[in-house]
């Protein structure tokens, strides 16, 4: 679908929590093509946005399955640092990082109480746009987004990597649908402001 020659694949992982020891029965299959994209294009920016855009539009469209669990598509550089306890290549059938079941240890109260301080925050804007202040909300919804996307980053580059409270909370947000219900007042904020 990415018209993408398929010489130009350099490795595909799969990665994040099916290959690790933090699988739960709400994982997902984070599965990685591993490409070099200075071979596409010398402004490797230009084909990571390219990249980016194609792998959302796929997840977006399609609900790809392997033994009930969804597949979540993403395009990697191979100089990318992708920090993740367990990698496995599939095209090589090998471990990348092997992930070590003693250095798992997670604090799932911290991690409660970072999802619930989020979630707190997305029922509050529902407030503000329940009072039709459709601006003051996506203003809002901007400022939680890029909380969250910090809170993520700063987990997945601790020590702890995907077992870090941080990581965990994102991933209790998500399998609340809280995410979403973020995402979903953010077009309707606008929607009702441009209207």
């Amino acid at each position: 679908n990415l018209g993408l020659d398929t010489d130009l694949i350099e490795d595909i992982t799969i990665t994040g929590s099916s290959a690790s020891y933090n699988w739960s029965k709400y994982s997902d299959i984070d599965l990685h093509i591993v490409v070099d994209f200075s071979k596409l294009d010398e402004n490797k920016e230009l084909v990571k946005a390219f990249f980016d855009n194609a792998r959302i539009r796929w997840n977006n469209n399609h609900d790809i399955k392997i033994h009930g669990y969804e597949v979540e598509l993403y395009v990697e550089d191979i100089g990318e640092q992708h920090k993740s306890s367990g990698i496995y290549s599939i095209k090589n059938e090998e471990w990348i990082q092997h992930p070590d079941p003693t250095s798992v240890d997670v604090q799932f109260e911290l991690a409660r109480k970072k999802s619930d301080d989020i979630a707190t925050r997305i029922n509050l804007i529902q407030h503000i746009m329940d009072k039709g202040k459709y601006r003051a909300a996506i203003k809002a919804i901007e400022t939680t987004k890029r909380k969250i996307r910090n809170m993520r980053k700063t987990g997945l580059d601790s020590p702890q990597q995907e077992f870090s409270p941080e990581n965990i909370a994102f991933k209790i947000l998500r399998r609340e649908e809280m995410l979403q219900k973020l995402d979903d007042m953010k077009y309707d904020a606008y929607d009702k402001f441009m209207s």
